[in-house]
């Protein structure tokens, strides 16, 4: 065969892996890891809009809460009126008071998922 050059075989040969042992670990670890330090954005965002809703009863106020699940942070508030208040109404100005805790806290998240991983490798 003319102008064909084939690579050179090669192979290698791992005696003593300090990476597997981690990674085995690492995918029990990671979820409860990850999930502690949501619950503390998910305390930090509930406290930041319980902070700027406008209270007028308290219900709406009571209804703020968070969840959770793994890597699921669930945040918002059930009062069957609380989207109104956020986003407005033709009648009613907007008095967000979720938007504004998820924007202060976006970055926090993400550094959660990762100071998360980090604790389950044990870094």
């Amino acid at each position: 065969m003319v102008g064909v050059h084939l690579m050179p075989k090669w192979s290698a040969k791992i005696i003593t892996d300090t990476v597997s042992p981690k990674l085995a670990a690492f995918r029990g670890k990671i979820e409860p890891e990850v999930e502690k330090e949501l619950d503390v954005v998910g305390a930090d965002m509930k406290d930041i809009s319980w902070n700027l809703v406008p209270v007028r009863t308290g219900f709406l106020q009571s209804t703020i809460y968070y969840i959770v699940n793994g890597f699921v942070l669930e945040f918002g508030a059930s009062a069957n009126y609380a989207w109104y208040v956020e986003a407005g109404t033709w009648r009613i100005a907007a008095r967000p008071f979720i938007r504004p805790a998820l924007d202060a806290s976006s970055q926090r998240i993400l550094d959660a998922v990762l100071v998360g991983c980090m604790n389950a490798l044990g870094v």
